[in-house]
């Protein structure tokens, strides 16, 4: 490894050493999908929520608080593309959080879930102001609790762009911001999906097309993805989506206004922990590397195995990105 990432373990606390049988980054990867009875304590307690985001915009969450005075803090669970707010990984932290003590609250960003019939335009991964008045209202649910952002992939990204503008517009109990996996360069991500393993472009092509399905049949008179579902590549996809459904000339340029970028690193000023993998086959770990000392405030963690969201383990079985968290928490 570079010397940047030896840094970074050195001065690490944590430590996911799986079983030989499931270092395969693949494996961790698609493990990182499997259901398994995660999340029924978050269901029983959760009440929907439909958050007012700004200029008619509506964001669907779910909320599940402590019972009594006794949450710890209010966690905000942020999924990644093409994912939900029911996503295996979600539920597998938020139950395993909200057991120790925390409330939880699982939102959609627009078009994920069942919400394509609730804003006519289209989600786009730099919409974050809207996710940002939206993380505004869920603060105000515990105002004299600890809020803590959690993100995986491209929820990871959108977390720390969140606690970026933080630093200009502050979320008065914002205490902590970890990020698992976080999609720093879409290029990079993109390029990874479509030239990697191909089930990784089959699951994310065949994911994409379901959601234009879901928005056409929401919005037939305003929407034809026809292109967009005919394309061969996530790469090509983005072009054609770009250039008919944003105010950006290419993909490229789209994918610069939602990168994380050093500078945005730099302005973090509230504690920030980055959780990754060498071996991630989506983000390159290499994307990480240059972040190492730009801010007091954030420390990365990059760990040998555990794929992209991964980090199952076998023989016990367990999944140890919720231990991680609670402990980056408990610091």
């Amino acid at each position: 490894m570079a010397n940047g990432s030896e840094q970074v373990q050195k001065n690490s606390n944590l430590s996911f050493r799986p079983h030989p049988l499931v270092r395969n980054p693949h494996l961790q990867t698609v493990l990182a999908s499997i259901p398994e009875p995660q999340g029924r304590l978050l269901h029983r307690t959760a009440r929907e929520m439909m958050l007012d985001a700004g200029e008619g915009i509506r964001l669907q969450g779910y909320y599940s608080p402590q019972a009594g005075d006794r949450s710890r803090g209010l966690v905000l669970l942020l999924h990644g593309w093409l994912g939900s707010a029911n996503s295996n990984y979600v539920l597998t932290i938020g139950e395993y959080l909200y057991r120790r003590g925390y409330a939880i609250f699982r939102l959609n960003l627009r078009d994920h879930g069942d919400t394509h019939h609730l804003n006519p335009g289209p989600f786009r991964s730099d919409l974050l102001d809207e996710t940002f008045a939206a993380t505004q209202q869920i603060a105000q649910l515990e105002a004299d609790r600890p809020l803590h952002l959690v993100g995986a992939s491209l929820g990871g990204n959108f977390a720390l762009r969140l606690a970026w503008r933080h630093s200009q517009t502050p979320l008065p109990n914002l205490a902590y911001t970890v990020t698992i996996c976080p999609v720093l360069n879409p290029y990079h991500a993109t390029l990874a999906i479509d030239e990697g393993w191909w089930l990784y472009l089959s699951y994310f092509r065949r994911k994409w097309r379901q959601s234009m399905e879901k928005k056409q049949a929401a919005f037939p008179t305003r929407y034809d993805f026809s292109g967009e579902m005919a394309a061969s590549s996530c790469m090509e996809m983005t072009e054609i989506f770009v250039r008919n459904h944003s105010p950006y000339s290419d993909a490229l340029t789209y994918f610069e206004n939602y990168g994380v970028t050093p500078q945005m690193i730099t302005a973090l000023n509230t504690p920030t922990t980055i959780i990754t993998a060498v071996d991630d086959p989506i983000v390159p770990v290499k994307d990480f590397y240059a972040l190492a000392d730009l801010s007091p405030d954030v420390q990365l963690d990059v760990q040998p195995y555990g794929g992209h969201v991964g980090f199952v383990d076998i023989l016990p079985f367990r999944r140890w990105i919720g231990e991680a968290v609670l402990t980056i928490l408990e610091r």
